[in-house]
């Protein structure tokens, strides 16, 4: 009974989420904060749920903030989801090159979830993931004294025990990256958030937990973006110190679960599970579009 009742709760879940914000204009500078939203795969275009609910927060804390949708397919088959992660790449950059230069006293913030956290960091650190096309990465002309923070959640290609890690993961995601020191270098203003069990980032079994992350840490996310927009208006470097992760990994490095080991190059030494891409994509096709229609209409109904 339960096998047929889940699709019918689902499909009532994905009917209860209302109509995506399409966001603000992304032309023209704002006196706020520039806060750009790349929403996870599957979702409609606009700002995302992310963007709807984090941005409003932001725009009642900081007068006059902007939030922008970053316009890319967001797919996972149409096209394939490693083209939309490269089309996103492209557009993020572009979109903040092309910022910097109308506005360049504006404080931008980016925010990605799933796909849209994935290509942020492979538009700022570059890409080099497993089965995904090689990027460069953005010149960091574009981003210090620019970029003010980086908020990112279920993040495909998380690293486990990353400087910037948040919540309860301790392993590595589906597409981990091998490039995280590049990363590194803005690690103060980034803030990822991950929890155990989540299919994407870490490699678990969980489809819910990835739909889970506004409702757990909105408050805290936005907390984030609002302390390093106050941190850069009172002089203070874009790379202070941030707050300490919260990731369960910074306490206790010896309990890794069992699986393929990473490299020693990766800041810590970690675990992940072996998953072939073949088997990402199975994952991905149950999974995604059954834990977020849910999770959309859990956030709606919170508000």
């Amino acid at each position: 009974m339960k096998h047929i009742l889940l699709p019918v709760a689902l499909l009532a879940a994905r009917a209860t989420v209302p109509a995506p914000e399409p966001g603000d204009s992304a032309q023209g500078c704002a006196k706020g904060l520039y806060l750009i939203s790349a929403r996870g795969t599957g979702e409609a275009a606009g700002i995302g749920a992310a963007g709807t609910i984090i941005g409003r927060q932001i725009k009642e804390q900081i007068k006059d903030s902007k939030v922008v949708a970053l316009d890319y397919p967001a797919s996972f088959s149409d096209p394939a989801y490693a083209l939309s992660v490269a089309n996103g790449t492209r557009s993020l950059a572009d979109l903040i090159t092309e910022h910097v230069k109308s506005c360049p006293d504006d404080k931008i913030a980016l925010m990605g979830y799933s796909q849209g956290a994935q290509l942020t960091l492979d538009t700022l650190c570059g890409s080099d993931e497993k089965g995904f096309a090689k990027t460069e990465p953005i010149s960091p002309a574009d981003i210090d004294n620019h970029v003010v923070a980086v908020v990112l959640f279920g993040d495909p290609t998380h690293i486990a025990n990353i400087t910037y890690d948040r919540g309860t993961s301790t392993r590595n995601g589906i597409f981990p990256r091998s490039n995280s020191d590049s990363c590194l270098r803005y690690s103060k203003i980034i803030a990822s958030w991950c929890d155990t069990g989540d299919v994407y980032c870490d490699s678990g079994n969980d489809t819910a937990t990835h739909g889970q992350y506004l409702p757990r840490y909105g408050t805290e996310i936005a907390k984030f973006l609002v302390e390093k927009y106050q941190d850069s208006n009172t002089g203070a470097s874009l790379n202070a110190s941030a707050s300490q992760p919260a990731t369960a990994a910074a306490t206790s490095s010896s309990s890794s679960p069992s699986g393929t080991a990473v490299g020693t190059s990766s800041p810590a030494a970690t675990t992940t599970r072996a998953v072939s891409v073949a088997n990402v994509l199975n994952i991905a096709s149950s999974g995604l579009f059954v834990a977020l229609p849910a999770a959309l209409a859990a956030v709606f109904h919170m508000m």
